[in-house]
């Protein structure tokens, strides 16, 4: 019925055929296991050195966050065990006894799962597998959205990317951070410091900064400062005026986000002023909640001290029930 404007929706039923399929023989088998889990045991299962969150978004083709959730999930039933990697800035995650134990239990269904989709290939006139790697190279050529915005004939926005700080970005680092500040503030020693030395004050601690560039070009920056014991703090965070509008802040905030979860922190929070409005709304719609005021605050404008509840506290109610 839907042909090709249906591709989407036929791939996502045939993703749900398998899954409900594979569910049943797990609950069948009394193996306590879920469709969702397998991009992170599975790869797992196949070496003993384990892997970073960010290799196994890489290998499976899935966001950093949904497989950070799902290491979250897997680490709380005590399948995974966690330590901190080489950098300090990243997680190493690998099989815990009782996710081997787990595993020797998967994988005789695994090979009796693999013999049946093989069966299933043979009964094809086209490899299905050899299909979907053509499509995906397409797609990582020039995107559906590419695509479409091109037959539409309309013009694509701004593409927007967020790297690492790099030594090339210092200037950026100091001069966006100092837009903001002037505009609204007196720039403060604390300040200086940080802006003038990024890497001594923020990377040689175990913090990290992002840039935002915005067709290449540096428009926004944020640091995630590392405190000590799980705790980190979000911090200046700002986006040139001229580049406003193309939900920069947003996704600055929601990299540091993830890179806190990835790192396994335990407590992120930020300071900032009752007078910066916007960027208070915009801190609770990703989940951070008022608390009170820190004593040992660095900042005379920080009247405004609030704390990270978790992704579930950014939602709406209706969301929240849906989840």
């Amino acid at each position: 019925m839907f042909l090709d404007l249906g591709l989407g929706t036929r791939l996502k039923r045939l993703y749900e055929r398998l899954a409900t399929d594979m569910e049943k023989i797990y609950a069948e088998s009394g193996i306590d296991f879920r469709v969702r889990y397998f991009p992170v045991i599975y790869p797992l299962a196949q070496e003993e050195e384990g892997q970073t969150i960010a290799e196994l978004a890489q290998l499976c083709g899935l966001s950093h966050s949904a497989i950070s959730q799902i290491v979250k999930q897997l680490h709380g039933r005590k399948l995974l065990d966690m330590e901190t990697g080489e950098d300090a800035r990243s997680r190493v995650v690998r099989l815990s006894g009782e996710g081997r134990k787990l595993v020797e239990q998967l994988e005789p269904l695994w090979g009796a799962a693999e013999r049946a989709i093989i069966g299933v290939r043979q009964e094809c006139e086209v490899d299905i597998l050899q299909a979907l790697a053509e499509v995906e190279l397409a797609l990582d050529r020039r995107s559906l959205y590419q695509r479409v915005m091109e037959e539409a004939g309309r013009k694509q926005p701004a593409e927007v990317e967020i790297v690492p700080f790099h030594v090339n970005y210092a200037d950026a680092w100091f001069d966006i951070n100092r837009q903001w500040l002037e505009a609204y503030f007196e720039m403060e020693e604390e300040d200086l410091k940080n802006l003038r030395d990024p890497e001594g004050q923020v990377l040689a601690r175990g913090g990290e900064i992002y840039i935002a560039l915005l067709d290449g070009e540096p428009v926004g920056v944020v640091a995630l400062k590392h405190q000590g014991d799980g705790a980190f703090e979000v911090s200046k965070m700002g986006v040139l005026e001229q580049a406003r509008g193309h939900g920069i802040g947003e996704k600055l905030l929601a990299h540091v986000i993830d890179r806190f979860e990835a790192r396994g922190g335990s407590h992120l929070y930020l300071e900032t002023s009752t007078r910066l409005t916007p960027a208070i709304s915009l801190y609770e719609k990703y989940g951070f909640r008022e608390a009170p005021l820190r004593e040992d605050s660095p900042f005379a404008r920080a009247d405004h001290h609030m704390i990270w509840q978790g992704r579930d506290a950014g939602r709406k109610p209706e969301e929240r029930k849906a989840s």
